[in-house]
């Protein structure tokens, strides 16, 4: 398996993303920092590859690393940030992907603005090491309730991603609110948040009851 001798393109709050030359020219070395095994993850994107869902294509992945296509492009909350894509336009794009997901057996668990690519192809979810299979509707009550928090930080994209979250309520077609107490249970018991973060959690969900249809 390749080592991370590549540029460090981004780092998450569970993984490091290096850029991979030689043989490898054009992937991403994914590499889990806790030393998790990739290869569940890896299972799970190349099954929704084959059902036409938009993931990156994975070449091969071994203990804690996942080899797989590089992406250009910008996130959809970079997009949003930036004003290149408006706030309703995010929501929509998220409540379409969740919708197309919910076709498949499995729920990403982290479906967020910072978690698709823009790129050139169109629309591409990353990042699916929570992804499990599981009912639609959890996942959606997690998407929701990962924007309601984005909407009740001090980050200076809060307002539109209350804006992103109505709009994400009003085009999903089932509703969240029933799911709300899995998603928070989930949530709050992620090892990646900081205490104030896990504290803010129930708040979201309140949010997210108050703007559902």
């Amino acid at each position: 398996m390749p080592v991370g001798t590549g540029a460090l393109l981004g780092t998450g709050r569970s993984a490091d993303v290096y850029a991979l030359a030689g043989p490898d020219e054009g992937r991403v070395l994914r590499r889990y920092r806790d030393g998790g095994d990739a290869e569940p993850e890896a299972r799970i994107m190349r099954d929704l590859a084959r059902r036409g869902y938009p993931v990156p294509r994975v070449a091969r992945a071994s203990g804690p690393d996942l080899v797989m296509e590089r992406l250009h492009g910008p996130t959809l909350l970079e997009s949003a940030a930036a004003g290149a894509v408006t706030p309703e336009a995010a929501g929509a794009l998220l409540a379409d992907l969740l919708h197309r997901l919910g076709t498949t057996p499995w729920i990403h668990l982290d479906l967020h603005p910072g978690n698709v690519v823009l790129a050139p192809k169109g629309p591409v979810v990353i990042d699916w090491r929570t992804a499990r299979e599981g009912p639609p509707g959890l996942d959606r009550a997690m998407s929701a309730l990962l924007l309601a928090e984005a909407a009740l930080s001090a980050a200076p994209y809060a307002e539109g991603a209350r804006t992103a979250l109505t709009t994400l309520l009003t085009h999903l077609t089932t509703p969240v609110t029933p799911h709300l107490p899995e998603a928070t249970t989930l949530r709050t018991a992620d090892p990646n948040l900081s205490p104030s973060e896990r504290t803010a959690v129930p708040t979201a969900g309140h949010l997210v009851t108050t703007l559902a249809p």
